[in-house]
């Protein structure tokens, strides 16, 4: 029997989910044949898939009845595009040597895929592993939908072009920055865990989140280990290596506000609708909304040239549903970017769920800070802008 007979009986749910995840991991527009492809390998009662973009590399084992062991490459995409067609509890993927097709058979359906060598498949090398530890699987995925939105996109400043993650004094951090804005989210530690600090990139990031938001993952743990230039994650059957993004993070601290004068708490969601509502009108992303703060209500403006403007105004309230206090005697005006006041709330709204977030400010031209009593260690800074 050769090398490529591989035959096994898979559950087409769980295949199809596997496949999102390679399919997600693999560059769409590859030039290179084998970098578009995901190496199926079948052993010791299980389905080994393979995906990489020569960045990441995803190793998933999910359960199979194994009836011939073997290994091939296919497009990860056709692959992935007829599983998931496919109405049948079970299929059956059959590779012989004679055709070197891999076969896909439902009840009523057959494919034939053309394959090629799993020895042409791109292999992983072993990381010299100077860091280990475990994290709960919902800590990491909070840090991340706490800070991914903040990535740089500038590509000449590659330091900001991942997140910063970190330990310290056995507290874990991840913080971003394009420039504009900051945010930093922060988990305790449970053991104790050497120091470190590396930078994993936005594409990394993405990827790994969407794996552990899993149902089957997120209850669980993830455990990281480092090396000088590669980071890997390993949860259930679910291997991911990654390469880090060489350079220094700058020191953020002293971007963070310490004075500040004014002190608005509102219902998280309540601002983040009014906000949405009121950005409508503004149609270039260097256009701004105005927040006028005073001790009966918060007013948000903004105009835009080829729409007109808009204004909508929120009064005082101790209710939690319409929350909004205002600590000053004085009145405030300030401008944002609408986007990045949007994003931190919703940063706020899906990774701690907290349901009033406090904004100070120390004037109209210094950074705001974000922070939430149910995290209070999490900040969010962003820069004004003139209006």
């Amino acid at each position: 029997m050769g090398n490529n007979e591989l035959k096994i009986i898979v559950e087409t749910k769980t295949l199809t989910h596997a496949l999102t995840f390679a399919n997600s991991v693999v560059e769409k527009r590859n030039v290179v044949t084998e970098l578009s492809h995901i190496k199926l390998s079948s052993k010791d009662g299980k389905l080994e898939l393979m995906a990489t973009n020569m960045e990441i590399y995803l190793s998933q084992k999910i359960a199979a009845q194994v009836i011939s062991e073997g290994a091939i490459t296919v497009s990860t995409k056709t692959l992935n595009d007829i599983v998931k067609k496919i109405p049948d509890k079970d299929i059956v993927l059959n590779v012989s040597n004679e055709t070197e097709q891999l076969e896909i058979v439902g009840k009523n359906c057959a494919f034939n895929l053309l394959t090629l060598p799993a020895d042409q498949f791109p292999t992983l090398d072993d990381i010299n592993v100077e860091a280990t530890f475990k994290i709960p699987c919902r800590d990491f995925v909070k840090m991340i939908e706490g800070t991914l939105f903040s990535v740089s996109l500038d590509e000449t400043r590659y330091n900001l072009n991942g997140v910063y993650f970190y330990v310290k004094d056995e507290e874990c951090y991840m913080a971003s920055t394009d420039g504009h804005r900051l945010s930093v989210s922060v988990v305790e530690m449970t053991y104790e865990v050497s120091e470190f600090g590396v930078i994993l990139s936005k594409k990394t990031l993405e990827e790994i989140v969407k794996i552990l938001k899993d149902p089957k993952n997120i209850q669980l743990e993830v455990e990281i280990f480092l090396s000088v230039n590669r980071v890997k994650f390993v949860c259930n059957d679910i291997m991911m290596v990654s390469k880090l993004i060489d350079g220094t993070f700058p020191d953020y601290q002293g971007f963070i506000p310490v004075e500040n004068n004014y002190k608005l708490t509102i219902n998280t969601k309540l601002l983040a609708d009014v906000i949405d509502r009121v950005a409508t009108i503004t149609i270039d992303k260097f256009q701004a909304i105005k927040l006028t703060l005073s001790k009966d209500l918060l007013e948000i403006t903004a105009s835009g040239e080829a729409r007109g403007a808009a204004k909508e105004t929120i009064p005082h309230s101790l209710d939690e549903n319409n929350l909004c206090v205002f600590d000053h005697e004085e009145s405030l005006s300030i401008g944002f970017n609408p986007k990045y006041l949007t994003e931190a709330l919703n940063s706020i709204l899906n990774a701690t769920k907290a349901n009033q977030v406090d904004l100070y400010f120390l004037d109209a031209s210094s950074p705001m800070l974000l922070k939430t009593l149910q995290n209070p260690k999490d900040v969010f800074v962003i820069m004004p802008v003139k209006v």
